[in-house]
């Protein structure tokens, strides 16, 4: 996968002071990350009306799951000056052999775990609840290839951030203030205060983690892409066990 070399994953990190105007070099990066991720968005809901479904990634799994691999694919052709070196053929199938254990994994929860959980009770639920709390396994097919996409546009920005030597805190806090940010805007979405700052705060933590991921670790997109991965797991667990159908009115 893109920017993850086999030996120390996407390199050792610059701890050099960043030169003037690299953040200037960075706004195209950042700009053109920005517009793919709300497009691929805005995409999504469009296509969800248009079709008149209220959860297309449970209705039409193979539908959603197709375009966000297509956006995966536009991105990381659009991006590919972020991982010079990097986009091999050896290199991607060594990346597929590293993440195919945790797909599996994940693959095994959402097909014997997530059943065994309790319903989530309506009486429970938010007015207007989130998608994954009434989601199906399917539902996990297209959120995979969601994740991926989401990781091909984070891992050119860290990488972007490195060539530019920015110390690996600052990219660290750069990631939490960009990806925790771009949370925000669910509340756009209606969902409720607690939804939106649980993601929020998941989100910036993820981001204060994920460079040193990618670049002092072995199979950085591995750890990245599982660890987003298995957020939405423990969310969806803990969402299940807290919000589940009282006994008084089962």
């Amino acid at each position: 996968m893109a920017g993850k070399g086999e030996g120390g994953g996407m390199g050792d990190a610059t701890v050099t002071t960043a030169p003037t105007g690299s953040l200037r070099r960075l706004a195209p990066t950042f700009a053109l990350v920005a517009m793919l991720w709300s497009a691929s968005s805005w995409g999504y809901y469009a296509l969800a009306d248009g079709l008149d479904l209220s959860n297309g990634y449970d209705e039409a799994p193979v539908l959603f799951a197709a375009y966000y691999l297509a956006w995966a694919g536009a991105a990381l052709a659009l991006l590919r000056g972020a991982f010079p070196d990097r986009l091999t053929r050896a290199n991607a199938a060594a990346q597929t052999r590293a993440l195919a254990p945790i797909l599996l994994a994940y693959g095994a929860f959402v097909t014997f775990v997530l059943p065994l959980l309790p319903d989530v009770s309506m009486l429970r639920a938010p007015r207007d609840p989130p998608e994954f709390m009434f989601a199906s396994a399917w539902y996990y097919l297209p959120k995979s290839a969601d994740i991926l996409f989401q990781q091909v546009l984070i891992a050119a920005m860290v990488r972007r951030c490195d060539a530019a030597r920015l110390r690996l805190r600052a990219i660290s806090l750069l990631m939490a203030l960009l990806f925790g940010g771009f949370h925000l805007t669910l509340a756009l979405d209606g969902f409720t205060p607690l939804y939106v700052a649980r993601f929020t705060l998941a989100a910036a933590l993820f981001g204060v983690v994920v460079p040193r991921l990618y670049l002092r670790t072995r199979h950085g997109f591995r750890w990245a892409y599982g660890l987003h991965w298995g957020w939405y797991a423990l969310d969806a667990t803990i969402t299940h066990l807290v919000l589940a159908v009282p006994p008084w009115a089962m």
